[in-house]
């Protein structure tokens, strides 16, 4: 999964428009939530999705027009029965998408949007605002961090009434406010800026080797950790985007683990697994797995509860690791291992949404 952000980042530094669509309002079974972004380049290409069919059909024609107007667009999508079954897609619903121009030189674009992918990747936290608004040749944003630091021009919010632009410099879901009346009325779409979901995975063997790819394809930041250089290289692991060849305890030392770090544990030895875990249980993260046995598992839980450690705090480690699916090979247990961490951070943003968007 590619990172809009990044790429529109990337975009803005080598001078290059693009179009950004983000769903801003949903309703119905419609195939993606509030949130879900897509960036369409001038060339043509696009990286992220909305949903595919019928609704990212649209999305890309209206972006076109974007990129030669230079005017933003809301888009209402109203996916009927009828339409649904002759686009052969799988829902319906009704989705209203905003496709802003981001075209280098706009009221600090660049440094909003570099801010904001620098935020994800140090694991800070903000909400990037943004005017929702038909035909506005220039866009109007800003990042606002979480201790109310505001990057971008607010100038255009400041002045409706005097709102305040720090007002939400911390919100836990994607959503649409309309301003009162006294401040204009405007309708702005906020998106909490959050660290992404990073994998530090323990072991350099075949099984991380098939992890490692399919994690970073459905959007994790993996990171490898293993002792012995000729196992942990980038020729084996040419996707990660951290290898680090060093001890359990130097490894911990030099990555941060935040709420947003999953670890899955999968190393050459029963030893190596269980200094992992100690020093794995010590931390917080949003996952923690380890390959093995439930005999292997019950040695270590064994030898752990009799160095101290809380059977309790045991109870947060997924072992066996991964989604129960009959798993045998390598790759196999890929699959059951990658579902389980896709499974827990699908929760995780479940619970930041209301249910009238769960549906």
């Amino acid at each position: 999964m590619d990172d809009v952000y990044a790429e529109l980042a990337n975009a803005l530094a080598a001078g290059e428009k693009s179009v950004l669509a983000r769903i801003i309002r949903q309703a119905g079974s419609a195939p993606r939530t509030v949130g879900a972004r897509l960036l369409v380049k001038a060339d043509g290409g696009f990286v992220g999705t909305i949903g595919g069919g019928l609704l990212e059909r649209d999305v890309l024609r209206t972006a076109q027009e974007v990129l030669s107007s230079g005017r933003s667009s809301v888009l209402k999508v109203r996916l009927t029965g009828q339409e649904v079954a002759a686009g052969e897609m799988l829902c319906g619903g009704n989705v209203d998408v905003l496709l802003e121009p981001v075209f280098p030189g706009d009221r600090g674009a660049a440094a909003v949007f570099q801010e904001l992918v620098a935020m994800t990747a140090q694991g800070r936290r903000g909400t990037l605002v943004t005017l929702v608004a038909d035909g506005w040749q220039t866009g109007a944003r800003y990042l606002v961090t979480q201790e109310g630091t505001v990057i971008g021009d607010a100038a255009w919010l400041a002045g409706a009434a005097g709102a305040d632009v720090t007002a939400w410099a911390e919100v836990r879901r994607p959503s649409l406010e309309t301003l009162a009346e006294g401040a204009g009325g405007m309708s702005v779409f906020l998106e909490p800026v959050e660290a992404e979901a990073a994998l530090l995975l323990f072991g350099a063997g075949h099984i991380s080797t098939c992890v490692a790819p399919l994690a970073h394809r459905v959007g994790f930041r993996v990171c490898v950790v293993d002792d012995r250089e000729e196992f942990a290289n980038a020729r084996r692991f040419p996707t990660a985007d951290r290898i680090m060849v060093c001890s359990v305890d130097e490894a911990f030392r030099r990555f941060v683990v935040t709420p947003a770090t999953f670890i899955a544990i999968a190393t050459r030895g029963h030893a190596y697994d269980r200094d992992a875990l100690q020093s794995a249980l010590a931390t917080q993260p949003a996952y923690l797995g380890m390959i093995g046995s439930r005999r292997k598992r019950d040695l270590i839980y064994g030898a752990l509860m009799a160095d101290g450690v809380a059977a309790d705090d045991l109870h947060r480690v997924h072992c066996p690791i991964g989604v129960a699916i009959g798993a045998q090979t390598p790759e196999e247990i890929a699959v059951s291992i990658v579902a389980e961490l896709i499974q827990v951070r699908a929760q995780a943003h479940a619970e930041r949404r209301p249910a009238a968007e769960i549906r």
